[in-house]
């Protein structure tokens, strides 16, 4: 009675604690049966059965949290049920971290033979009793833009979304003054179910930018996204000379001109430099990393001959700076300590077609 309480009798108070718990926070009916109902028509596939062993392994516990968030624990069919003490740590610290739910288990005990009951229907109630008003994790937003850029460029991204996660989308772009930059957004075709929308902005100086995306206030994942702004394309050549060309041009003056190019840069011994690279040829680069070349120098015009990470020009600038006295000084060759010709030749085996080391 309440004398019980008024005198401290801890069993009592445990007990009424867990009657109020019971009561308000499980079920109605006080056996845990409608709390089991949802969990099973939630993960079905696990036959969950009680509160206790069934939960042993922590597969289930991972799968009830990719059951109300598909974006979390994907995996959790292929998760090896001897490593139990790892699936429950995952789990719980899962459910904390992305979802609020307190670690009422943790995870040694829940692996245990002996788990309490009552404290694990106490623990998985909350996830019953989450308020589903959070449609933000369904939204996906993705795309260079939300990474890095260049100043002065387009940094453009994309955002997704169910069509049947309603909301307001709001997209901020701050720099590194936290001062707005605004963005172009647009509709982009999307998957049957999607809405799917193009969003770019200019940054007009470099430095660390955030970019927020959110639905309803509520932040997407990823969100806020830090992107690092360049004040221009680095192609890893700072303190080098890097020459590119085709191997298939059909067209006579820029195979003349690479030639010449590679005449006129082996006179002055760049090739003998330490950190020379071979000349690489477009023709056999990846993709992505040949228009990064085109980028950085402005121009599709072959040969590009880039000194320190600069894009310099092709063999009429090379020719036009040697005729006024002036390549000497751009190629700091008086700076550069240099190999023997034997020493570059052996150099030579080491890389491949595309100029890297092998």
């Amino acid at each position: 009675g309440p004398e019980d309480i008024v005198q401290g009798n801890m069993r009592c108070i445990l007990g009424l604690i867990w009657t109020i718990i019971l009561r308000y926070e499980i079920n109605r009916n006080g056996d845990g049966g409608d709390l089991l109902k949802w969990i099973q028509s939630k993960i079905p596939e696990y036959g969950i059965k009680n509160f206790t062993k069934d939960w042993n392994d922590g597969r289930a516990l991972n799968a009830l949290i990719n059951a109300l968030r598909p974006d979390l624990c994907k995996d959790h069919m292929d998760l090896d049920k001897k490593k139990k003490l790892a699936n429950a740590r995952r789990g719980i610290n899962t459910a904390d971290k992305e979802m609020g739910v307190d670690k009422l288990v943790l995870p040694e005990e829940m692996i245990h033979k002996r788990v309490d009951k009552q404290a694990m229907m106490t623990y998985l109630a909350q996830f019953r009793n989450l308020k589903d008003t959070n449609a933000a994790y369904r939204v996906r937003a993705f795309g260079e833009g939300l990474h890095k850029g260049i100043k002065e460029t387009k940094a453009p991204f994309f955002v997704e979304r169910p069509t049947d996660a309603k909301g307001e989308i709001k997209i901020e772009v701050l720099n590194e003054d936290g001062k707005e930059v605004s963005c172009d957004i647009g509709k982009a075709e999307a998957p049957e179910g999607y809405e799917k929308l193009a969003v770019s902005y200019v940054p007009q100086k470099a430095g660390v930018y955030k970019v927020h995306v959110t639905l309803d206030d509520k932040h997407v994942p990823g969100s806020v996204f830090t992107v690092v702004i360049e004040e221009n394309l680095s192609i890893g050549g700072e303190g080098k000379v890097f020459c590119f060309f085709s191997t298939t041009s059909g067209n006579l003056k820029q195979r003349s001109d690479i030639n010449n190019t590679k005449t006129l840069l082996t006179s002055k011994k760049v090739h003998l430099r330490k950190d020379f690279v071979p000349w690489i040829p477009v023709d056999i680069m990846d993709r992505k990393d040949r228009e990064a070349v085109f980028t950085k120098a402005g121009t599709r015009k072959l040969p590009i001959v880039i000194i320190d990470d600069q894009y310099l020009g092709d063999y009429d600038t090379l020719l036009k700076l040697e005729e006024e006295g002036k390549l000497d000084v751009v190629l700091k060759m008086d700076q550069q300590e240099l190999i023997t010709l034997e020493e570059h030749k052996a150099r030579l085996k080491l890389y491949s077609g595309s100029g890297n080391l092998m």
